[in-house]
């Protein structure tokens, strides 16, 4: 679905993706990790066609984004991406519906009030944002990049603001629409919400020199797992910085 090539990405004179090559298949829940500043936020914005300033290639299902302009990359993300950030990005005066409609202007009622129900939020269909709890507005966040028939999720550290209880019922949601064929890629810096993929790339010094596949583990093994790379990963990052 996603081919990602990446032979470099700058901001300025800072070298922040170098030398990654790697793809994303249809269904997959991939987690993308590593140390905070490490670049994880710059790639998601590389292949929703965010950042066009690099060099390289990225296609999604067979399609240049890299050879597209501005408005044809907004219309791909309009039509196929469902982008959920861990501030929601909500407009707090307006209702659960409006907030839908905003970017889904196509959306039937019937569309909305399925997602919702799917979501279990349905009740609050007509509450103002700025009446929910914080694990309420990112169900809506949800609702939002769902509605319009997008298969694909692009998530920036979804469960960063929320408590572990609403952590844990949002990544309930991820899983059970991962099963039902959504492709999703999460960056997150949480080995536990890295748990619940089937598959994590760790951005270490601008490439992923670790991927590991962890769909046949149970979650508890792909803890283990997840927390013996980002352990291993710190102590290069120690050694690196003395020896520097």
């Amino acid at each position: 679905m996603y081919y990602i090539k990446i032979e470099e990405q700058k901001y300025g004179d800072l070298l922040v993706l170098k030398d990654i090559e790697c793809r994303i298949g249809e269904g997959e829940f991939v987690a993308i990790m590593g140390e905070s500043g490490c670049g994880k936020t710059t790639f998601l914005k590389v292949i929703s066609g965010i950042l066009e300033d690099y060099n390289g290639e990225v296609y999604l299902q067979g399609e240049p984004l890299h050879r597209k302009n501005s408005g044809i990359l907004t219309r791909i993300r309009g039509e196929r991406l469902g982008m959920i950030f861990q501030d929601f990005q909500l407009i707090d005066f307006l209702n659960v519906r409006e907030n839908i409609k905003l970017i889904n202007n196509s959306s039937t009622e019937g569309e909305i009030d399925r997602i919702l129900e799917k979501l279990n939020i349905q009740e609050l269909k007509y509450r103002e944002i700025r009446k929910l709890s914080g694990g309420q507005r990112q169900r809506v966040a949800i609702a939002r990049a769902l509605a319009g028939n997008r298969r694909i999720i692009l998530a920036d550290e979804p469960t960063a603001s929320l408590d572990s209880k609403a952590s844990a019922e949002i990544m309930e949601i991820f899983k059970m629409l991962n099963e039902e064929g959504y492709t999703i890629v999460m960056i997150t810096h949480s080995p536990q919400i890295a748990s619940y993929a089937g598959k994590i790339l760790y951005l270490y010094q601008g490439n992923f020199n670790t991927a590991v596949n962890l769909k046949e583990l149970d979650q508890n093994d792909r803890l283990k797992r997840i927390l013996d790379i980002v352990g291993r990963r710190y102590e290069e990052s120690l050694a690196a910085q003395s020896i520097g």
